[in-house]
């Protein structure tokens, strides 16, 4: 028998270059049989390419590469938040978009939403004022899906959650709770907090994060039940770190955390600062605009030097500029918005340099 007849790499290569973006294995195979009379694999044809540095670009051809091992890649799909059909009387749950007046959407809000989109549990963690609850809240509102907020604490029990028993014509009868109602349509459910949680009362949390169902063993009047999550119901977490700022918490275990994804909420730019508080008050003057975001960017400063126990967020330099523009003297709109937490965490002899801080941002209060 004589020799089988060689192609060389040459020759693929100009087949490809030929073909253009549409090339294929499939095409290549079938040009170099119609013009040499040769039928080479696929296979071959993708690994031959490959190694010359010529991979095939058609998002058609997704044949296993023998030499490689791998997939020829696909360029990824450019993400698109999804809209979500819900029942008439689940709308009123819905964020409405009056809430988010002076957000300021940034890259975090959609890595979030690509979290929720892709089925994951993403957890939210971060320091007070940073968008890492609202975020949650925001992304129901953009994907038009009802939204519900659970505030965690230290005896908090998931499975009490789904409803409870009661007396019912004398009989004892177990009665689901409008949380059952959420996890059986589209909807985000929010547990905010989630490190308050007892770590001896969060195992209930491996199995609907690790199945996305629950068994309720007083539900059915004492027969016990599965509740399977709808699969567009999406359950997400926010926590602050474990920190002298934020006592009380627990630190999850890894077989909690493990289940999980993760975003860490930057703080706020200036520039963000300044969009978020001109949305809010769109009549306040630059001038004056300048001064608050200038004030509350030196006792942010004086908070993380002096190791304060508090934080301060674009929450409460709105809360100032409500009370000023409302006609409230601004050394009293200081101490009800922003100052008199230190009196609240026992750091009185704090609140003086707070004001010194304004008497530099306002000549007015220097008088």
């Amino acid at each position: 028998m004589g020799a089988q007849p060689k192609v060389t790499t040459e020759q693929l290569i100009k087949i490809k270059n030929e073909l253009g973006k549409a090339a294929t294995a499939t095409l290549i195979q079938k040009k170099l049989h119609e013009e040499t009379g040769i039928m080479v694999d696929e296979s071959t044809i993708r690994g031959r390419l490959v190694a010359a540095g010529q991979g095939l670009l058609s998002t058609k051809d997704t044949g296993p590469d023998v030499n490689l091992g791998q997939q020829t890649k696909t360029a990824p799909q450019p993400f698109v938040m999804k809209q979500h059909a819900v029942e008439d009387e689940f709308k009123k749950y819905i964020p409405d978009a009056t809430i988010f007046v002076g957000y300021v959407e940034r890259p975090v809000d959609r890595r979030l939403a690509m979290h929720y989109q892709t089925g994951k549990f993403p957890v939210s963690q971060g320091k007070q004022g940073t968008g890492k609850t609202m975020g949650h809240l925001y992304y129901a509102h953009k994907a038009n899906l009802p939204f519900a907020l659970l505030s965690c604490h230290e005896e908090m029990k998931l499975h009490k959650l789904y409803g409870d028993k009661t007396i019912q014509n004398g009989n004892i009868v177990f009665r689901e709770s409008e949380f059952v109602r959420l996890t059986q349509v589209p909807s985000v459910i929010l547990f905010d907090e989630i490190n308050a949680i007892s770590n001896k009362n969060t195992f209930d949390f491996h199995a609907l994060l690790q199945n996305r169902e629950l068994f309720v063993k007083d539900a059915d009047n004492g027969n016990g039940k599965w509740f399977k999550l709808h699969p567009e119901c999406k359950i997400g977490f926010a926590m602050n770190p474990k920190s002298q700022k934020y006592i009380g918490g627990n630190i999850k275990p890894s077989n909690f955390l493990g289940r999980c994804t993760f975003l860490t909420y930057p703080e706020f730019s200036v520039d963000e600062i300044k969009k978020a508080v001109s949305a809010r008050h769109p009549k306040l003057p630059k001038a004056e605009l300048d001064k608050f975001v200038k004030y509350f960017q030196a006792i942010t400063d004086v908070i993380d030097k002096s190791k304060l126990p508090i934080d301060v967020s674009i929450r409460q330099l709105n809360n100032l500029i409500d009370f000023e523009q409302s006609g409230m003297p601004l050394k009293e709109a200081i101490e009800d918005s922003i100052s008199g937490m230190l009196d609240a965490v026992s750091q009185p002899a704090a609140k003086e340099s707070f004001f010194r801080i304004a008497q530099a941002c306002w000549t007015s209060l220097k008088t």
